[in-house]
């Protein structure tokens, strides 16, 4: 029983310390606008797709996710790795404010003084209303009109761009 208790602590620990890694930049080879394009159209695609999986606390498959999950499984499954916290999704790519998002990038909230501490994918153009996917810890992954929900609005920040432009 010893044994499993040492575990669960390392096991623990183990969470912590890669939650608060550096922050690393997206890792791809270089692609060409066309491919992004059609990269942005597959992220939408997949994190539709993954619409109404459970949340669960640090997931990052399809058994349940929490926010950074989703965002690094979706970016995942077209190639490209990002950092797995939101605030080290954060610095990934570059920043973009939050009326020139467009599907496929990340949009982040946090209150005015801490930093961010929730991400989701967009799924909307730039000539659209803003949404986003994102997993809550209430409904899982949903899909969410940033907008016209003013819970969402009121600690809306930046976004960041991490398909090449």
């Amino acid at each position: 029983m010893r044994r499993l208790g040492t575990l669960v602590v390392l096991l623990v620990l183990g969470s912590a310390w890669a939650c608060g890694s550096v922050p690393t930049a997206p890792t791809r080879g270089r692609s060409s606008s066309g491919e992004t394009a059609r990269d942005a159209v597959r992220v939408v695609a997949i994190a539709r797709s993954l619409l109404s999986a459970p949340y669960r606390y640090a997931g990052s498959d399809p058994n349940g996710f929490d926010c950074s999950g989703l965002t690094s499984y979706v970016f995942s499954r077209v190639g490209l790795r990002l950092p797995r916290t939101a605030q080290s999704q954060a610095s990934a790519g570059r920043w973009i404010a939050p009326d020139e998002l467009s599907g496929g990038d990340l949009v982040f909230f946090g209150d005015h003084r801490a930093k961010p501490y929730h991400v989701g994918l967009v799924v909307s153009s730039p000539d659209e209303p803003l949404t986003m996917i994102h997993a809550s810890t209430s409904r899982g992954v949903i899909e969410t009109a940033v907008l016209t929900n003013s819970y969402w609005l009121s600690r809306l920040r930046f976004g960041r761009r991490v398909l090449a432009d």
